[in-house]
């Protein structure tokens, strides 16, 4: 492994004044998790590597309609969030699915999100409740929705001078059911076969006014299912109609096949999932 230079920056200015600098051998590191382990590997051989962990980017705040979450903010501090357990419970239950202990006490949301990996847990539950990415330049600020920030494997839409700095999410309304749910090749510690988030919120008739499907592991990025949402909203629940939400998300998904599974299979299990957390965000509705 090469021996990167480190800078700890105390401003968000020094630390794109380091961007500026060397914008091809700089790197921003949150956990590590997934970095260090790709250089020693020789994946990645950045000259200085930046550090965030003094900015106070690791803060859960709730700013008049939206919920913001710093983008050094660790799958433990998810957990331990009332305030997303409260609002954002399929985020809550995605960080639960991540790897071990260990992980989750230095893996961070930012990381997670910017590493850009299909199968990335954090990303179906935000892009199902509209998430946006705030992303930062000398500039300014500049929000873009998370369904729209992967741009393919290992790829996201921020240029090399700008970096990651929160996720905001609106606060959402009382009728609203949300599931995160994921098959592996074991039930813990695994990177996802499948996974799919749903979001579904009923008008005062009891009829789906809006309704959000996101996929992991069936693209080349996190996919949300417009098609699938359609099927949905302005029906009245129920279990055919939750079936058919499932068949029409498999339909739209062209998985590959890999080391974890079949093509062939991803696409059955699409269906599969989508129905049974379409089911349980209704039933979560109810208990209300």
């Amino acid at each position: 492994m090469n021996k990167p230079e480190y800078l700890a920056p105390k401003t968000l200015e020094e630390a794109f004044e380091a961007l500026k600098s060397n914008p091809d051998g700089t790197m921003i590191i949150a956990g590590g998790t997934d970095m260090v382990p790709r250089m020693r590997a020789g994946v990645f051989k950045p000259d200085l590597l930046v550090d965030l962990r003094l900015l106070a980017l690791d803060e859960i705040t709730l700013e008049d309609d939206f919920v913001r979450i710093g983008a050094y903010v660790t799958h433990s501090d998810i957990l331990g969030s009332q305030l997303l357990s409260d609002q954002f419970p399929a985020l809550v239950e995605a960080a639960k699915d991540i790897a071990g202990p260990p992980i989750r006490n230095r893996g961070t949301l930012g990381g997670n999100l910017v590493n850009a990996s299909p199968a990335a847990d954090l990303a179906t539950p935000l892009i199902a409740y509209d998430a946006l990415a705030v992303i930062a330049d000398q500039s300014g600020e500049r929000d873009v929705p998370l369904s729209r920030f992967f741009t393919g494997p290992g790829k996201t839409v921020l240029k090399p001078e700008e970096i990651l700095t929160a996720i905001k999410i609106q606060k959402i309304s009382s009728k609203t059911g949300a599931k995160f749910t994921k098959l592996g090749k074991r039930k813990a510690m695994a990177i996802a076969v499948v996974s799919a988030a749903v979001r579904i919120s009923l008008n005062e008739e009891g009829k789906i006014q809006t309704a959000r499907i996101a996929l992991g592991s069936v693209a080349p990025v996190p996919l949300r299912v417009p098609k699938a949402e359609e099927v949905l909203e302005g029906k009245t629940p129920d279990e055919k109609l939750f079936a058919n939400a499932g068949q029409t998300a498999s339909e739209q998904c062209t998985p590959i096949s890999d080391l974890r599974s079949t093509g062939d299979y991803r696409k059955k299990m699409v269906a599969v999932l989508v129905r049974r957390a379409l089911s349980a965000a209704w039933e979560n509705l109810q208990a209300e």
